[in-house]
C-alpha cells in the first residue's frame, strides 16, 4: 500500500502458514482483541495468499493482505515489509500466538512517546520480570538492544522507513552482518536479533523500552518455568497456575489455539 493512503491506527500480525497453522492462531488473536477492547479497533493480518487463507480471517479482520512476492531467507524476513504492508499510519504489531485479556487503549500514551516503541523485557505469569541473560547471551555480550518483536508500536515516519530498509538489508546480508559480533556462529536469522542489529546500525537503541510498559507474558519455558495448568474462563480472564494474567499472553505453544477455544471466543464478539 502506498504510504499516502495509510490512515489511522490499528493492530497487525503475520500468519504465514508453514507446517504450523498460524492462521488459526491469528483468528483467535483477532477475536481476543475484538472481545476485550473497549474502543472500536481496526485489525490487519498478513497471510501467504488471501485467496486460500481461512475464510473466517476475512470476517474477524478488517484487512487480510497477501505477503509480497520477493526473495527471502526465511519467513521472518517479511517483517522488513511491515511499513509497506500495513494499512495504518500507526501500527501495533503483535505475534499471532497471543491472547489479549486487557484493554490496550490505556497503553497508547506510552506507545506514542516515540515513533518506534519496542518491548525490551518480558514477564512471567506472576508479573515478575524475566531474567533472560542465559538465553540471550548474543544480545548481552554484544551490548545490543534486547528486542522482543512480539509487541511493538511503529508510526509512519522517514526514519522508520530507513529502519525497515536497514532491517531488510540485515536479513539479506545476514552472514556478513552477524560476523561483526561475538558468538556470531550460534545463530540463524531471527526477527528479534535482526531488528536488534538494525537498530544498532542506525543508533536507534533508544527505541527499545525497558520501562513498565510495553511488556507481555512470555510462555517460553525459560520465562514461566514448569507451569502446569491454564484456563480461559472468558476473554478477560486468563489463568496460569492460579495466577490471573493482566498483560498480553504470548502462549507460544500453538496447540493452545484450538477450534473449541475459537468457538468460545466467538460467543463474546
Amino acid at each position: 500500500m502506498r504510504y499516502s493512503k495509510k490512515q489511522g491506527i490499528g493492530y497487525l500480525t503475520y500468519a504465514l502458514n508453514t507446517d504450523i497453522d498460524y492462521e488459526k492462531c491469528a483468528v483467535l488473536w483477532a477475536l481476543s482483541l475484538r472481545a476485550t477492547q473497549k474502543n472500536k479497533i481496526k485489525i490487519a493480518v498478513i497471510v501467504n495468499d488471501t485467496q486460500t487463507c481461512r475464510k473466517d480471517l476475512h470476517s474477524v479482520c478488517d484487512y487480510v493482505i497477501s505477503k509480497p512476492k520477493k526473495k527471502v531467507i526465511n519467513e521472518m524476513h517479511y517483517e522488513a515489509d511491515l511499513l509497506t504492508l500495513t494499512p495504518f499510519k500507526e501500527t501495533i504489531k503483535m505475534e499471532c500466538d497471543m491472547l489479549i485479556p486487557c484493554d490496550m487503549n490505556v497503553w497508547l500514551h506510552t506507545f506514542r512517546l516515540q515513533d518506534l516503541t519496542i518491548t525490551g523485557h518480558v514477564i512471567n505469569h506472576k508479573n515478575k520480570k524475566v531474567h533472560d541473560y542465559r538465553y540471550r547471551q548474543f544480545i548481552k555480550v554484544n551490548n545490543l538492544p534486547n528486542v522482543y518483536n512480539g509487541l511493538y508500536y511503529v508510526r509512519l515516519t522517514e526514519q522508520n522507513v530507513k529502519f525497515y530498509r536497514e532491517l531488510d538489508k540485515v536479513f539479506t546480508t545476514w552472514d556478513q552482518q552477524i560476523r561483526k559480533f561475538r558468538m556470531w556462529d550460534r545463530h540463524e536469522p531471527s526477527t528479534d536479533f535482526a531488528m536488534s542489529i538494525a537498530l544498532n546500525n542506525l543508533s536507534m537503541e533508544h527505541c527499545v523500552m525497558n520501562t513498565f510498559l510495553p511488556t507481555f507474558v512470555h510462555n517460553k519455558r525459560y520465562c514461566v518455568g514448569d507451569w502446569q495448568y491454564y484456563s480461559v474462563p472468558d476473554p478477560s480472564n486468563i489463568i496460569i497456575d492460579g495466577a490471573k494474567i493482566d498483560y498480553p499472553w504470548h502462549y507460544h505453544t500453538k496447540s493452545i489455539a484450538t477450534e473449541n477455544l475459537i468457538s468460545k471466543y466467538k460467543q463474546h464478539v
